[in-house]
């Protein structure tokens, strides 16, 4: 236990102080490098998965319509008011100025198996720590970060006129062989395995799994640079394509370098291109759990920045 202590209270005075009644941990589930909350109604526990770099809150048609949950038609489409969890075993209701706080009524099909998504726009305003290792997800009040904190990466947000942020994705600067390059912050990036690519993690192909993304001019300077490292072809299923996934040594976030990480090949202007319409700035890519995993990680979302501990 001295040693657990020891480690929790370096945690937060790299962070930042947080008394322990405003670190409530959330029903939650780390599985292949993704996050899962897992909130309970009626006595039923339920998965939703969780993705900081994902558009809408949205629980499935099946789901609401065992509930019996009320639906409303908006121009948004159908919505639910968000569901009452059991005490106990709830998670945090998302922010009220998106959708009014509800969940979007999605076809099945649409969430891949689970009950129920969470976006960007639910961590928004939030302050939220990813333990990775130990598989625990908190959200944080009374936050406020150090003067000087180490291993702290700012985070950028785009904003409309008035100032105010638009999808929340937040963007950050990764260094990958002495080159910065921003990326999203995408928690929820997922490759889904095939016959090429599941036995190096483990898994059945067709399983999801967290990976990093990286457009393909970058992948291809990897490869040029970088014969060594290496390349799965037809690694990563997405609809009818399969991509190739690379694995790179070492990345370098917030001055920790941590690897291999993997990352799966996006097509040209995937993120210079659209993904930059919703973002404060051109990325080349996504963070995601491939490299998350190594980390515990407190995400400010009010202070535009994220706090890493090896």
């Amino acid at each position: 236990m001295p040693l657990l202590r020891s480690l929790v209270c370096s945690f937060l005075a790299l962070a930042g102080p947080v008394a322990a009644a405003d670190r409530v941990r959330v029903p939650a589930e780390f599985v292949h490098d993704q996050v899962w909350v897992t909130p309970a109604l009626g006595g039923e526990r339920l998965r939703f998965f969780t993705d900081t770099g994902g558009g809408w809150n949205a629980i499935s048609d099946s789901l609401a319509q065992r509930l019996a949950l009320v639906r409303e038609k908006t121009e948004d489409g159908e919505l639910v008011a968000w569901p009452n969890f059991d005490e106990g075993a709830g998670i945090p209701a998302a922010p009220p100025y998106f959708m009014d706080g509800r969940l979007a009524v999605a076809p099945q099909a649409q969430l891949s198996g689970a009950d129920g998504f969470l976006g960007g726009r639910w961590f928004a305003d939030g302050v939220w720590e990813f333990d990775y290792p130990n598989g625990r997800l908190y959200r944080l009040a009374g936050f406020t970060a150090d003067a000087d904190p180490p291993h702290r990466a700012a985070l950028g947000f785009q904003t409309n006129d008035a100032g105010e942020r638009t999808m929340h994705f937040p963007s950050i600067e990764v260094e990958v062989d002495g080159e910065l390059l921003p990326m999203l912050y995408d928690s929820g990036a997922t490759a889904t395995t095939t016959d090429n690519s599941a036995s190096i993690f483990g898994v059945a192909p067709g399983t999801s799994v967290g990976t990093s993304f990286i457009e393909h001019e970058v992948f291809e300077r990897w490869t040029r640079t970088h014969p060594d490292w290496r390349v799965i072809e037809a690694a990563d299923l997405k609809g009818k394509q399969e991509r190739r996934m690379i694995e790179v040594p070492e990345v370098t976030i917030a001055g920790l370098s941590v690897g291999p990480v993997w990352f799966s090949e996006q097509p040209k202007g995937a993120f210079q291109s659209y993904m930059a319409r919703m973002m404060d700035r051109p990325t080349w890519g996504a963070l995601g759990g491939s490299a998350l995993k190594y980390f515990r990680v407190v995400i400010d979302y009010p202070g535009s920045a994220a706090y890493f501990q090896r």
